[in-house]
């Protein structure tokens, strides 16, 4: 576990998070990126890490207290702590956007699997709410039509693929399918020659 020479976030000063920890903690979240690799990951010893962050005040700052100062970081979200295969880790789910490193050295440390999922893996997860929301529709559909429930679910498919392309367009895009449905829906009501029996999907 090197240490590196990183760079204080200037937003950290006003992270309301932070502020509500006690300053040792905060002391060791200032310093806990000096220990994390390149992607942001260490592994969770608090002993080894005590020993890098607090080596001059270990007597004044011990073990348990680095263990209480993860702890309390963990619970506000600041970092996650995470296990793979039996063996605790950490990382900082921010990494990204508050460190910008010129050719990073990819870790050794398995990913998170909650805040770093990889491309793959968000897709094979995409396709499976897809073929979920097909059968809802279908089960839907076979036994009544069910406008609300219809639109509802192809607008959950339509922002779920939108999404991997263009994130910000995902929701504007499930919003244009619900007010399709909508507008049918209501052309449907002033029509009074329609058939109960095909809206219901009743035959004779």
């Amino acid at each position: 576990m090197p240490q590196k020479p990183r760079s204080i976030h200037p937003d950290d000063a006003q992270d309301e998070r932070l502020a509500a920890l006690d300053l040792e903690t905060a002391y060791t979240y200032a310093y806990l990126p000096t220990v994390l690799d390149d992607e942001g990951r260490a592994k969770d010893s608090p002993a080894v890490l005590n020993g890098f962050l607090w080596p001059l005040r270990a007597d004044a700052h011990p073990t348990a207290a680095m263990d209480r100062d993860l702890a309390a970081l963990a619970e506000s979200g600041l970092i996650c702590r995470y296990e793979v295969g039996g063996r605790p880790y950490l990382h900082d789910p921010r990494w990204k956007t508050r460190h910008k490193l010129v050719r990073p050295t990819p870790s050794t440390l398995p990913p998170c699997p909650e805040h770093e999922k990889s491309f793959d893996e968000v897709v094979t997860e995409t396709v499976g709410r897809i073929a979920e929301g097909v059968t809802s529709v279908v089960e839907v559909a076979g036994s009544r039509i069910d406008q609300k429930r219809i639109s509802d679910s192809l607008a959950r498919l339509v922002e779920d693929v939108t999404y991997l392309v263009d994130p910000e367009k995902a929701v504007v895009n499930g919003q244009k399918v619900r007010k399709m449905f909508q507008r049918n829906k209501n052309g449907d009501a002033d029509d009074t020659g329609t058939d109960p029996g095909a809206i219901s999907g009743e035959t004779e």
